[in-house]
């Protein structure tokens, strides 16, 4: 049976990478088949949540367009994604929070109905991700906001990444492998041409 999706739930955007394989533009920003790359993933996201943040660390005033809330975390500027993480939920108004990148136009459409399951179905979870057949995403996970408190004394000791923060937590793995590798991040041309292409068809008149 399919477990419920929550009633109240915040997608948290992350929209502060450094892109260095794609000459340091702020990837969200650029246009993707004709929209910017972080409408199209607003579309993907915004049916399955009541509530949009979007976490940047920088041209927060353009951000400001896509949605009603935009954060920054200055002070965890050069932590990573981790930083858009605690922004995110301390932010967020509910309980479940759904961080996902701001850089995949492709997300599935029942992304947080498969994480939601996939965290009922191990009753004692404290998180849910995505794992897409070859390797975890860690970027694509639904959250519980009282991890705000710990994330910060994780950032505060020193640590940095998201999977080996994800290790202090009892954890869900949501399978996701019928989704191509290159739907959840476009970090180089070519990646970004095969996304392109597919929304081709998608919106031929």
């Amino acid at each position: 049976m399919t477990a419920a999706v929550p009633a109240q739930t915040t997608a948290v955007v992350l929209c502060g990478g450094g892109a260095t394989r794609l000459g340091g533009i702020d990837k969200p920003l650029r246009n993707c088949a004709g929209k910017p790359l972080i409408k199209r993933v607003l579309d993907r996201i915004a049916p399955q949540v009541a509530h949009i943040i979007i976490s940047a660390n920088r041209n927060l005033d353009r951000y400001e367009s896509y949605a009603p809330t935009t954060v920054d975390g200055p002070a965890f500027a050069s932590c990573g994604p981790l930083a858009g993480f605690l922004a995110g939920l301390e932010a967020a108004i509910t309980d479940d929070v759904l961080c996902v990148p701001g850089d995949a136009p492709l997300l599935p459409d029942d992304l947080l109905p498969r994480l939601t399951q996939a965290r009922a179905q191990s009753s004692s979870a404290d998180l849910a991700y995505a794992h897409d057949g070859r390797g975890p995403q860690p970027l694509c996970c639904l959250l519980q906001r009282k991890l705000r408190d710990d994330l910060r004394r994780y950032l505060y000791d020193g640590g940095r990444t998201p999977r080996e923060w994800f290790q202090r937590h009892r954890c869900a793995v949501a399978d996701f492998s019928d989704s191509p590798d290159w739907a959840w991040s476009l970090n180089t041309e070519p990646q970004w041409l095969a996304v392109e292409q597919q929304f081709k068809p998608m919106e031929r008149p």
